[in-house]
């Protein structure tokens, strides 16, 4: 060998700068892999929380949906009530204007029947005025009859019958059919005698008295015979039998035979109960 021969522990000056050129290589790959492991960490973590963020923001949007779903159905459920509360609305009204239209003719009819109630209270009261006066002339009737009844030959014993007040209606009481009527006078012709006892003992009552068949109508019976007035069953005779039978005491005998044999409508006012206590009628 030639020359001057370095030892092999020497290098040259020109591989020390690739040696030192060579180390800081070897630096910035390792610093670039480490930057490379930090922004890929980064990364990772960023990406797992974008990926939170994904599943929470997609679950909120889960529940949004269903809320939406949710608030649709109440929408339409609410929109069916709104037609129905509308169809109820629109059924109320037309019952309101029918009921109102009904109201209107009720009225409208209850006036007229309150014109017509006051007409026929005005004819009412008419009526009443001319009943009340049929009344009277009825009373006035029966007093002149009875009146004209107890003139004639007096027995010993007789009541003259004090004159029915003036009333606002006759009784007449029950309608009982058409008695065969006939009138006698208490004479001892017709009597046997003329001391005008009746067969019930009380002295008669011309116009009032009346014989009866005692086996259908006890004495105090009232009878009301129309055209004669009010009458008190009080005596019988032998010749006065059934049911429908009646002899009408008067003192006059040409008045008795003027009255003749008749039928009379005869009305029962009330059943006696086999005397005569009194001949208020």
């Amino acid at each position: 060998m030639s020359g001057f021969e370095a030892a092999n522990n020497i290098r040259p000056q020109r591989y020390v700068k690739y040696y030192r050129l060579a180390r800081k290589k070897t630096g910035g790959y390792v610093w670039a892999v480490f930057i490379m492991f930090i922004l890929v960490g980064f990364l990772c973590v960023n990406n797992f929380m974008v990926l939170q963020s994904y599943k929470e923001i997609r679950n909120n949007l889960e529940d949004a949906y269903k809320t939406i779903n949710n608030s649709k159905a109440a929408s339409t459920e609410l929109i069916k009530k709104k037609v129905e509360i509308e169809q109820q609305n629109a059924r109320l009204v037309e019952e309101n204007r029918i009921f109102n239209d009904n109201y209107t003719s009720v009225s409208r009819g209850n006036e007229n029947i309150e014109k017509e109630l006051e007409k026929i209270k005005n004819q009412n009261s008419n009526l009443l005025k001319k009943n009340k006066e049929l009344v009277d002339d009825n009373i006035a009737l029966q007093n002149s009859l009875k009146m004209a009844a107890s003139v004639g030959v007096k027995p010993q014993n007789y009541s003259i019958f004090e004159s029915l007040q003036p009333r606002n209606a006759i009784n007449k009481g029950k309608y009982i059919g058409k008695f065969l009527g006939t009138a006698y006078t208490p004479s001892s012709e017709e009597c046997g005698n003329n001391k005008g006892i009746t067969n019930s003992g009380k002295p008669i009552v011309p116009g009032v008295s009346v014989a009866i068949d005692t086996k259908y109508w006890p004495y105090g019976t009232v009878f009301y015979i129309k055209g004669l007035g009010y009458a008190v069953a009080m005596d019988k005779g032998s010749a006065i039998k059934g049911k429908y039978r009646f002899d009408f005491s008067v003192f006059d005998k040409k008045f008795a035979q003027e009255l003749g044999l008749r039928k009379w409508d005869v009305f029962l006012v009330r059943i006696g109960d086999g005397s005569v206590k009194n001949i208020e009628l």
